[in-house]
């Protein structure tokens, strides 16, 4: 039967001033591990944001040390992966990441790589789209069975990163699936979610458009956001004063009407555990969840 992934992206400043952080591993920060399983959260994205430079030996120890507490883990690849880019160099290089990102995940036990499509190097959307789509499938005899790549949400208007910018890729390239990080929806569409039933009609949308499975195995990010004219402005803290958008209930609301089986990283303003409880509180109906 399949288990709800409540968790993190990246290192809490809490991990940092808990005792895992020294305890028996030091630097390498494998007591992020224990210390998510202490507080009941069971999932954890590595964030390459400057390039995949974790040594063979070090993949090895979190893979065991991940194991051992019952953490599963995925990979957000560089930041700066553009595979729309104008400059042939510059996707060269994305796609040379991505594929370490792929031999990363292969030690590391993961099986799903998010990504940021990125600015589109041309008017011409669609254009842009095809060359990540073509970028994708060139990269495809290096995956590892059983991984899968999922584009994610921009936060800014004009990037690439839009409900339907998604479905086009995953619906040519068959080893992607949506990361929908509802924060950047929220802001990208100017403040839409504010409610359950619209974070049902988007899953509703992606369901119509690329079937049941695709939403299943699908990944969210989930976290409140402060909005401009252009889009995301700045993570917020599930507990500031606000209200700020997305909610935690509204969206632990939406997927049990669609009866998903989430797997949800936070990303709120230095407390990403504690969003990560309260979603989880939330799904499971545990005091202190409402």
């Amino acid at each position: 039967m399949m288990k709800a992934n409540f968790g993190v992206g990246g290192f809490p400043p809490k991990f940092y001033e808990s005792d895992y952080r020294f305890s028996r591993y030091g630097k390498r920060r494998e007591g992020i591990f224990p210390w998510l399983a202490s507080l009941g959260l069971n999932w954890l994205e590595l964030e390459c944001t400057y390039g995949v430079k974790m040594p063979h030996s070090q993949a090895t120890d979190y893979k065991r040390v991940a194991d051992e507490n019952g953490i599963g883990m995925s990979i957000h690849a560089p930041y700066y992966c553009v595979l729309c880019s104008a400059n042939p160099e510059t996707v060269k290089r994305s796609k040379q990441d991505l594929i370490k990102a792929f031999g990363l995940a292969a030690m590391l036990g993961v099986n799903r790589i998010v990504f940021h499509p990125g600015h589109p190097c041309r008017d011409d959307r669609t254009e842009a789209l095809d060359m990540i789509v073509d970028a994708l499938n060139t990269i495809k005899l290096h995956r590892p069975d059983g991984l899968v790549i999922c584009p994610e949400v921009g936060g800014k208007k004009k990037q690439l990163g839009s409900l339907d910018d998604l479905i086009y890729i995953c619906d040519r390239i068959d080893y992607a699936r949506p990361c929908l990080d509802l924060a950047h929806l929220h802001a990208r569409e100017g403040g839409s979610l504010t409610s359950s039933q619209a974070i049902v009609d988007r899953l509703n949308y992606i369901e119509s458009k690329l079937g049941r499975a695709h939403l299943e195995e699908g990944y969210f990010h989930v976290y409140p956001v402060t909005v401009n004219d252009h889009g995301e402005k700045e993570h917020c803290a599930f507990f500031d004063a606000g209200p700020y958008y997305p909610l935690a209930e509204h969206f632990i609301e939406a997927i049990k009407v669609k009866g998903i089986v989430p797997t949800v990283v936070c990303e709120a303003k230095n407390s990403q555990e504690h969003g990560a409880m309260l979603m989880k509180k939330l799904y499971e109906g545990q005091p202190g969840g409402t």
